[in-house]
């Protein structure tokens, strides 16, 4: 079983860990802080370095399979047993974590305030997107919910991650904004609540607080048919 440290800590940069299984390019560490790629979020990059001869693999893609987190590097040569130092791009993390808390704003205002679900979302360092169950689009209504947001960024709001049993999770629909419900058979959930405004089940890393976001800015919106209009923005 992987430890996966960023469930936990967002702000983990660097760790050790051991190899503990090689498939050519595609190494799985016993605890890793790498996000693999999912919910619509990009994967981190970074480096494994060798201990035993500081030999630098770049981590070129995360991703999760069968329930374990692979690390794809950019050359073979790892062995199961290997101990190896690990460093994320933070860079790269960072600017995915604002952007992911900015979704969750977002996606509280609409779902919140104007009774909007989400059907789906890409979370990249150059700009995100986020689908709605709008019937008609509504260019001034999506304008008023960036303009919201920016708003509460600049509260600074705090943002707390914790855990709920399942049974007392689902009995609080506020933190599942998808149309499509939770799809993952958890037995725990894991919660990111922005303190005083919204809590959303939710497994990836976040901002400690709402001005780390920077400020949101609309970029654009489409039509992608019958019910569903996605909307473009980016964070500054």
């Amino acid at each position: 079983m992987v430890e996966a440290l960023y469930m936990k800590d967002s702000l983990v940069k660097e760790f050790p860990a051991q190899v503990a299984s090689v498939n050519g390019k595609f190494i799985v560490l016993d605890r890793t802080s790498f996000f693999p790629k999912g919910g619509g979020v990009d994967n981190d990059t970074g480096d494994i370095t060798r201990l035993s001869d500081n030999m630098c693999f770049k981590v070129v893609f995360v991703g999760k399979f069968e329930g374990v987190i692979s690390h794809e590097v950019d050359k073979e040569g790892l062995s199961p047993g290997d101990k190896v130092h690990c460093k994320l791009d933070w860079d790269r993390r960072y600017k995915l974590m604002r952007y992911h808390t900015a979704a969750h704003v977002i996606s509280g205002i609409f779902s919140r305030e104007y009774g909007l679900l989400i059907t789906g979302n890409q979370l990249t360092i150059e700009k995100g997107r986020i689908d709605f169950n709008m019937d008609n689009m509504d260019l001034d209504l999506l304008k008023k919910g960036i303009a919201r947001a920016n708003e509460l960024i600049s509260q600074d709001l705090p943002v707390k991650i914790y855990t709920l049993k399942r049974e007392e999770a689902e009995k609080r629909q506020d933190l599942f904004k998808l149309a499509i419900g939770f799809p993952h058979d958890l037995p725990e959930i894991r919660v990111v609540e922005i303190v005083g405004f919204d809590s959303q089940a939710d497994g990836g890393c976040h901002v400690q607080s709402l001005k780390e976001i920077g400020t949101i800015n609309f970029l654009e919106a489409q039509n992608k048919g019958k019910n569903n209009r996605r909307m473009y923005f980016n964070v500054l």
